[in-house]
């Protein structure tokens, strides 16, 4: 049979089920508890790693220690399948992205292998240079954190340090890792992901990052975080949306700790080889929920959208968000503030009572979190 060599690349290959790009969300106008997990995270094993084979594991194991060494081939004791190489390369791809030097390339010669090749993005010489920096600007971002940071407190400095320090970028340098996103401040969702995993680790919290598409069909990466014994999913990327303006401040939290139900087969559609993981059921650790800010009528919203905003007019922010907590209550809330003009009113008011100078706010809101979040725009800010 004539041989033919196959390289594969894990952004290229839809029908091997293989991550094709990395999905972003642009600037968009508004239109039970799990199983308790008792462990450390010196005890932690990833729940993608203990769902492989013992075999498996093997094959997951050398590849790794490959990736570590940066060994140009893997010699496997018995031949494998392409399929099993694909599936386990794609594995260690994803969830070992410390190791960002790793190609997203990989070569297998046969339908089946006893020697896997693979490549690197840089040579070791210049990723200790780059881990070495990683380390220190990973380091600097724990550093901020008070010595008293809850894990629920050093997720969210992690996210939002991640959100106002990156751009979304597909042709920048290093984009798919953790030094892109942290270092250059460039990255995509593969990046992102990296980027809140990488701190979690440092940080001692447990986590892993899981693959899929958005409704579109665009592939996405996102995370997976286990707080107080239950998963939840974190999604760096979506809270990072290109917006029509310039605001290098700007920060949301719609994606930040929420459950399965409330975004899978809604937006984010987990790939078929991170199917059977623990599911993500909790809400006790929502943003919005630790931070009270999920409201169950629309005049209780109003009442604090408008607090939020006379607060941030007063100290010069530009943000205010809040949730919620249902369909009804969020459209309802909608037409009071937006479709009334209770915003606008709300604004002129705050001027002149306290002296701010806003000028206007844009809404970026969430018609399937329910969320409601504004921006404002003052009088000294360029014409827009």
């Amino acid at each position: 049979m004539k041989k033919s060599i196959l390289a594969f690349v894990l952004c290229a290959s839809v029908a091997a089920g293989l991550a094709t790009g990395c999905s972003r969300v642009s600037e968009r106008p508004s239109s039970g508890r799990g199983q308790v997990i008792d462990t450390s995270f010196e005890e932690f094993v990833s729940p993608v790693y203990e769902a492989l084979s013992d075999e498996e594991k093997l094959l997951y194991d050398k590849v790794k220690d490959a990736a570590v060494n940066f060994e140009e081939y893997v010699e496997f004791d018995e031949p494998i399948s392409r399929d099993t190489a694909r599936k386990i390369y794609k594995l260690v791809y994803d969830q070992e992205r410390k190791y960002f030097w790793l190609s997203n390339i990989f070569y297998a010669p046969d339908d089946e292998l006893s020697i896997l090749k693979i490549s690197y993005l840089y040579s070791k010489e210049d990723a200790d240079l780059k881990r070495a920096e990683l380390d220190v600007t990973a380091s600097a971002i724990i550093s901020e954190l008070p010595d008293d940071a809850s894990d629920f407190d050093k997720i969210v400095h992690f996210h939002d340090r991640i959100v106002t320090g990156c751009e979304f970028a597909q042709k920048k340098e290093h984009v798919n890792s953790a030094y892109g996103v942290l270092v250059s401040g460039y990255g995509q969702c593969e990046g992102y992901a990296a980027a809140m995993s990488l701190l979690c680790d440092k940080a001692g919290i447990p986590n892993y990052t899981v693959c899929g598409r958005n409704e579109n069909g665009d592939t996405h990466a996102w995370n997976k975080i286990l707080l107080d014994g239950q998963w939840y999913n974190a999604d760096c990327t979506w809270d990072d949306p290109i917006l029509s303006r310039n605001d290098p401040d700007f920060v949301r939290h719609d994606y930040l700790l929420v459950s399965d139900e409330e975004i899978e087969g809604i937006t984010h559609f987990t790939d078929e080889l991170y199917s059977g993981m623990p599911p993500c059921t909790a809400k006790t650790e929502n943003y919005f929920t630790q931070k009270k800010l999920l409201y169950r009528s629309a005049a209780d919203a109003a009442d604090a959208i408008r607090e939020q905003i006379k607060t941030a007019g007063i100290l010069g922010k530009r943000e205010a968000e809040l949730r919620l907590s249902g369909e009804d209550i969020y459209f309802s809330a909608m037409a009071r503030l937006f479709d009334s003009g209770e915003i606008k009113k709300m604004i002129e008011d705050i001027n002149g009572e306290y002296g701010t100078k806003i000028r206007s706010a844009y809404k970026y809101n969430n018609d399937t979190l329910f969320i409601v979040h504004i921006s404002l725009i003052y009088e000294s800010d360029d014409a827009e």
